[in-house]
């Protein structure tokens, strides 16, 4: 048996490592790059599939409406612009931190502060699948025979970041600066290289279709479904901002600047993308990325194409490693404050939340699963989740300026209601064209995860109050201790627990239930050869049900020995070795201790269940 329970520890340990101790949790402090590295990587990531987004849905009324590219994406760079400088105000108003949750929470009461969590939920879980299913792509894209098994690379690269985490790997400044500064370096030469070579008239064309065919109508909501599609550019944006602790002194001051050169090195890299795709006749393509088409035709298939995908797959597959830092956290907050399950606050032996990870890659993997690792599938589930959070965030900022009205905070109240009024428009606009695509999915996932949060913290809050000593009353002892023992046979194991039972009192009463008829006599001989002090009491049963009735049974004892009376039943258990060997046997003492648990909830009778386990051999 011992060798059976050591092979799952065994292997748990393998994969996550040693425990550490609680002394060695520290905070690593960081400077501006560093900092960038670790906070824009989700941000600067979505400059890979963003423009791709906008083509998807405008290549649908034809060749004329590919001229709205540049349009559309710049209307989302103003859009940018705005967010950005509302997590300034935020920045520096939040020293601590000033996440959706905390700050909507604080501000705007306890369910706007929910809805902002459930939507920060979303948003990691969907960040996960989102980003690796992107990484799968540039990987595909750079080796098209790697595309039929796409899905299995994507669930794979989510098992290695989650046991990468289960680890204990950290917001390490250097594990993050080699990718991030590798893909800006990248990015930023393709983007650089594709504007020169158009200013010199070189830029070359990929081969399409001269014309084509219009298959929707061009209207005013095919264009806004564009920019809706478009808005996943600004994924990420608000990472700087709940994380503004992890900065040198002065915190804000690193952090903001960090923003800034966050959001610009986007804006460039996201517009710059869409101008070239525009230019260069690129079309989205499903076996290849938009940027892949861009990088090949400008460098002509060589090196530094396979460098700008291969850092493309890593930013990706780091951005998804931010959610995994950001989920178990929030979770673990939430949690604290007893909206979800205390579990999710328990601190590993490897110092990382492990429930929280665990519970974030298994949900990414399911809807990596479900939508095939595809990114455009997985896009309309997206935005609402972030729009929803950006909003209350800054809603909850107009409240605290209007609260503290400090320093210059009519300046600072405009720039924040000018974000919260952008982003819930846009928001609203989002849910609107995307509802019918997937955006329902999201809205009724947010809206259930609320419902279900409340119901936690009822159940946690009545705990409480059933559980306080207020006014509790010294116990009062009992007169008298009564133990059942129910049997089925008589073996090493029964008389195991016989001899607990008469430790624990000197009135003992064993149940054996007659369902095949002939039995009584036969466990009546054995028993009046092994324990003939102890009184047996048979119960028949014609309809063959073991649990049923014992438990009429214990009620009648109970009844008859009065409050006073301790009942304790205990339950004798035989333990297989092997783990396979437990499903050759019935396991009624495991469906009896289920419904003893059950009935005392439910009639508060029976005071104590004792488990009396005998451990098998061979």
């Amino acid at each position: 048996m011992l060798r059976a329970r050591a092979l799952p520890a065994t292997l748990w340990r393998t994969l996550v490592g040693s425990p550490l101790e609680t002394q060695r949790l520290r905070h690593e402090r960081l400077t501006k790059l560093k900092g960038l590295a670790v906070f824009a990587c989700d941000a600067l990531s979505s400059s890979a599939y963003a423009t791709e987004e906008i083509l998807r849905v405008l290549v649908f009324a034809g060749s004329a409406a590919l001229a709205f590219t540049v349009p559309v994406s710049a209307a989302i760079v103003g859009l940018m612009a705005v967010v950005a400088t509302s997590y300034y105000q935020t920045i520096h108003a939040y020293l601590s931190g000033g996440g959706a949750y905390i700050v909507a929470h604080e501000n705007l009461g306890t369910l706007p502060g929910l809805v902002a969590a459930a939507a920060l939920l979303v948003d990691y879980v969907l960040t996960v699948a989102v980003s690796i299913s992107a990484g799968v792509a540039a990987i595909t894209s750079a080796l098209p025979r790697l595309y039929p098994y796409r899905v299995d690379l994507a669930v794979a690269l989510v098992a290695l970041i989650t046991i990468g985490n289960l680890r204990g790997v950290r917001e390490s400044g250097t594990i993050f600066a080699i990718p991030t500064y590798l893909f800006i370096f990248a990015f930023g030469t393709t983007i650089l290289t594709g504007l020169w070579t158009w200013l010199e008239g070189q830029l070359p064309r990929v081969d399409r279709p001269e014309t084509l065919a219009a298959t929707h109508p061009l209207t005013l909501f095919l264009v806004l479904r564009a920019f809706a599609s478009g808005t996943a550019a600004l994924t990420g944006v608000e990472a700087v901002s709940n994380g503004v602790q992890a900065f040198y002194p002065p915190e804000a001051r690193n952090a903001s600047r960090v923003l800034i050169a966050m959001v610009t090195l986007l804006g460039f890299f996201f517009f710059g993308t869409s101008f070239l795709a525009q230019e260069m006749g690129v079309l989205p393509r499903e076996e290849e990325t938009v940027v892949s088409q861009i990088a090949r035709a400008l460098f002509q298939g060589g090196w530094f194409y396979y460098v700008v995908q291969a850092a493309t797959m890593l930013i990706l597959v780091l951005a998804a490693n931010t959610a995994f830092a950001d989920f178990p956290r929030l979770s673990s907050i939430l949690a604290r404050d007893r909206y979800l399950p205390r579990q999710l606050a328990n601190l590993g032996d490897r110092l990382v939340f492990a429930n929280g990870i665990l519970l974030l890659g298994a949900t990414a993997s399911f809807l990596i699963a479900v939508f095939r690792a595809t990114v455009h599938n997985l896009i309309p589930l997206y935005m609402v989740g972030v729009f929803v959070s950006f909003t209350l965030s800054q809603a909850g900022m107009v409240r605290h300026w209007l609260a503290s009205r400090s320093g210059p905070w009519r300046l600072q109240l405009a720039i924040n209601g000018l974000g919260a009024a952008c982003t819930a428009l846009v928001g609203l606009e989002v849910a609107a064209v995307k509802f019918l695509d997937g955006a329902w999915i999201t809205v009724f996932v947010i809206g259930s995860l609320v419902v279900f949060m409340q119901a936690i913290h009822r159940h946690y809050e009545d705990l409480k109050v059933q559980l306080s000593l207020e006014r509790a009353k010294p116990p009062r002892p009992f007169r008298a201790h009564k133990v059942i023992v129910p049997v089925n046979n008589v073996h090493r194991g029964i008389l195991e627990a016989l001899r607990y039972a008469k430790a624990v009192s000197n009135d003992v009463t064993a149940v054996f239930v007659e369902i095949e008829p002939g039995a009584r006599e036969e466990i009546e001989r054995k028993w009046e050869r092994w324990v003939p002090d102890v009184p047996l009491v048979v119960l028949p049963s014609p309809y063959r049900s073991v649990v049923g009735p014992i438990l009429l049974y214990l009620d009648q004892v109970q009844r008859e020995a009065g409050p006073d009376t301790a009942l304790t039943v205990v339950l004798p258990e035989f333990v297989p070795r092997k783990w396979w060997h437990h499903l050759l046997h019935n396991q009624t003492a495991l469906m009896l201790k289920f419904a003893l648990l059950f009935r005392q909830r439910r009639l508060r009778r029976y005071k104590v269940l004792a488990d009396v386990p005998y451990y098998l051999t061979r």
